[in-house]
């Protein structure tokens, strides 16, 4: 596959934008009020500590898989540990994406229809992208990039329509630093996913330029995650967007209902979707490489329907009990683990410095 360092920071942009946009604002609105754009500004940019640990971690050995080299810089035993926990990390994560596509088309869309029928259509189209390999879901975003860039700034236009500008100044009135501290947690263990794109290679070799564009498409995405947050708040003012579980969608039925929408709107939807296939797709390929490296590639052919089984399974203990769903998926005690999962590239680019400082990079 011809790889270049923007088709990189373009599938970033994608990866990443699905989950920031729909499912991190509602979290901060309810811990924030006002004060969430120091924690979303913070958080992406210790985000870039960890993008430059990947990408130093990839220029040490960029024509191999990082399962394939993990064991030279800190050592056999330790790495298949590391991989485990990304496995592990990635099926859980990929129950969270099924479980969201229920809740999201449940409630709005397919309502009466099973949680399990949902699941099952959405676990099967999971399977047939990622067994098509990574070729196929980075083609895919590369598609979708500029057709989701185009319809954010279009959905913005109308946020700021009915926007209420006047409480802007309250942006900057308030600040309690235990609140900005779970912001900017918060942020990061959704926008630091950076430790699977470890897992690109070696279709994608990193190298010079990677962390500057990689790092362009990180800030693009915070930039859409502050404008979000800041046009929820002065759409719906900050207690009643607390209430609101999906204000994207408030906004865009809004908008249907004076007639402004009424063709867009599932085409806005349809868009979200694919990223959010994209992002699901993913998880599932880095769980499945990393099964594949601890089994020794046995048993290849039904690593990815297993683990999709797996993922299903978990999003349908969640389907019918909401209550433990919720708990889990805003829980501070789960952004303390997604926040040390994610950080395993910062373990390995501390362990290589400190190994090759006086040697030569892996050959």
């Amino acid at each position: 596959m011809r790889s270049n360092n923007w088709r990189l920071a373009r599938f970033a942009f994608v990866y990443f934008n699905s989950q920031a946009s729909i499912f991190l604002i509602p979290s901060l609105l309810e811990a924030s009020s006002y004060q969430g754009i120091a924690g979303i500004a913070c958080g992406s940019l210790l985000s870039l500590i960890v993008l430059f640990a990947v990408v130093y971690i990839g220029k040490l050995h960029p024509s191999a898989s990082f399962v394939e080299f993990g064991t030279q810089i800190i050592g056999k035993g330790l790495h298949r540990i590391m991989v485990f926990l990304l496995l592990v990390w990635c099926v859980y994560y990929a129950s969270y994406d099924i479980q969201n596509f229920v809740i999201f088309f449940g409630t709005n869309y397919l309502k009466g229809t099973p949680p399990w029928f949902i699941q099952v259509i959405i676990g099967l189209v999971v399977i047939y992208v990622v067994s098509r390999g990574v070729r196929t879901i980075v083609y895919m975003s590369d598609g979708l990039f500029l057709v989701i860039l185009c319809s954010t700034l279009f959905i913005f236009f109308f946020f700021a329509q009915k926007a209420n500008f006047q409480m802007l100044p309250a942006l900057v009135r308030y600040f309690e630093f235990p609140i900005f501290f779970k912001n900017t947690l918060a942020t990061f263990s959704v926008i630091t996913e950076w430790v699977v794109f470890l897992f690109l290679a070696p279709q994608f070799k990193i190298g010079k330029g990677t962390f500057l564009t990689l790092a362009v498409a990180s800030i693009g995405n915070c930039t859409i995650v502050m404008l979000d947050w800041i046009f929820t708040l002065l759409n719906f003012s900050p207690h009643y967007a607390k209430q609101i579980q999906y204000p994207f969608l408030e906004i865009i039925r809004s908008m249907i209902n004076e007639g402004l929408l009424e063709n867009s709107a599932p085409f806005i939807i349809g868009v979200w979707t694919a990223s959010m296939f994209i992002h699901c797709s993913f998880l599932i390929y880095v769980a499945a490489k990393c099964t594949a490296y601890l089994t020794k590639g046995k048993s290849k052919a039904v690593i990815i329907p297993a683990l999709v089984a797996i993922a299903i399974a978990i999003a349908f203990y969640y389907a019918y009990h909401l209550s433990a769903y919720q708990t889990h998926y805003f829980s501070f005690a789960v952004v303390l683990i997604w926040t040390l999962i994610e950080c395993i590239p910062l373990y390995y680019a501390i362990a290589a410095m400190i190994r090759f400082r006086k040697k030569p990079i892996l050959k």
